[in-house]
């Protein structure tokens, strides 16, 4: 990706280049690349920046997480919430050292990343509908379910809809932390500021947050929290209100680079102009 840009736009700044504001793309280091490629084949203009908000780091107590781990047994169900669970597991434990169980995951790249690690991984039961936590649910044999240990492979803090849910069903859901959440520290220039953040994680938001709240002048702060967003789904939309974002809200049709990729070049190429009263986007597929 190319270096932060030489003559960046502040926040709340009037752009010169309505085309090319400068967008800070936030998943952890090395996660922006696919992304980046795509909004560049379509908007070879865009002005781009690495900003990672996210960490990630293995469980405090890890001989902890792989005693629960240990605990899995014959005909369990294992549901992984993401690449990023799949790869924390497999550290602790192989997975293909597990005993067999039935296996799903939340959307398709995390089948990817489970079939990569464990070539030899059973079918994977995984959403056909939205790559979400809910579509994943319309798939699952809940009758078939009950009886069976459910573990969920997944970070320390996230939602409980699928722990709740399988529960209230009456199977025994269990969640498995197999890593951490934190801010990732901040090494970007914070005098002069993106007009424009992708947010593909909910938890990135409190970052962001975090970074209004430590900017070095009150300006900067307020201007941050006027930027522009795009983001993945409309719980990211509500938890960004919520934080105090009162910039415009562009929200993907789906999570993934794709749809973020249109959506970052549709917010990019409209005039960027903040309204007391934001009406959040949602852009359709094309």
């Amino acid at each position: 990706m190319p270096p932060r840009s030489n003559a960046p736009i502040p926040c709340g700044a009037p752009e010169p280049q309505k085309t090319s504001p400068l967008i800070a793309l936030t998943r952890p280091a090395g996660g922006n690349q696919r992304l980046a490629a795509l909004i560049l084949a379509r908007l070879p203009e865009a002005r781009l920046i690495d900003w990672p908000l996210l960490a990630f780091t293995p469980p405090s107590h890890p001989a902890a997480t792989i005693a629960i781990i240990n605990q899995i047994s014959l005909g369990d169900w294992l549901i992984f919430v993401s690449p990023r669970a799949v790869h924390f597991a497999h550290a602790l434990r192989p997975l293909n050292t597990l005993p067999a169980c039935h296996w799903a995951a939340v959307g398709a790249a995390t089948v990817a990343a489970l079939r990569a690690v464990f070539p030899g991984v059973p079918p994977v039961l995984s959403p056909t509908t939205t790559q979400d936590s809910e579509g994943l649910l319309r798939e699952l044999p809940l009758g078939a379910m009950l009886g069976h240990r459910v573990w969920i492979f997944r970070g320390d803090t996230g939602r409980e809809l699928l722990k709740d849910a399988l529960n209230a069903q009456g199977t025994h859901a269990e969640p498995v932390a197999v890593y951490q959440r934190i801010c990732a520290p901040n090494q970007a220039a914070t005098e002069i500021l993106p007009a424009l953040w992708v947010i593909s994680a909910p938890s990135s938001l409190t970052c962001l947050r975090a970074l209004a709240d430590e900017a070095p002048t009150a300006a900067l702060a307020h201007g941050l929290l006027h930027c522009h967003l795009v983001v993945i789904n409309e719980r990211t939309e509500h938890q960004a209100r919520a934080l105090g974002f009162t910039g415009s809200i562009t929200r993907a049709h789906a999570p993934d680079d794709a749809a973020l990729a249109q959506a970052v070049i549709q917010t990019a190429t409209q005039a960027i102009t903040y309204t007391a009263n934001p009406t959040p986007a949602k852009v359709k597929p094309a």
